[in-house]
């Protein structure tokens, strides 16, 4: 059995701000991946980090989002769920009239479903996905 995993949020680096190499590296992504340069805001990986510098999981991310932000479509190569901590959020998917949520709303999103939103307020965002995330913008 292996002990019990902890992390605090104040000791992780954000995700978003490019290392020493210039790049961007979000754990549960491929190197390749596209990253949504357009969105602004942070984002810390919650996860185990491998000896040999990859992730073990859980893959929970923690992100801060100012309000504007907008988040382009894409989607996940594994299942999604989201609690939103504090804000409110436009959520839209193609074909449909997007819908507004606030803090204290939990989400599952599939694997595959194509959606992207827009921050109506300043939201905190746990987001924890059910194997490595994958993105694909759309």
């Amino acid at each position: 059995m292996a002990d019990p995993f902890l992390v605090n949020i104040a000791d992780r680096p954000d995700l978003e701000k490019p290392g020493a190499d210039g790049k961007r590296a979000v754990p549960g992504l491929s190197d390749d991946a596209p990253m949504m340069d357009k969105a602004r805001g942070t984002t810390r990986y919650l996860g185990r980090e491998a000896a040999e510098g990859g992730v073990d999981g859980p893959f929970a991310y923690y992100s801060d989002r100012p309000a504007g932000d907008v988040i382009p479509m894409h989607r996940h190569s594994a299942n999604r769920t989201e609690f939103l901590i504090s804000g409110s959020i436009e959520w839209r998917e193609p074909g449909k009239k997007p819908r507004v949520y606030g803090a204290g709303t939990l989400s599952h999103v599939e694997a595959g479903t194509i959606y992207g939103y827009k921050v109506l307020e300043d939201a905190r965002i746990l987001i924890v996905f059910d194997g490595p995330p994958g993105i694909n913008l759309v």
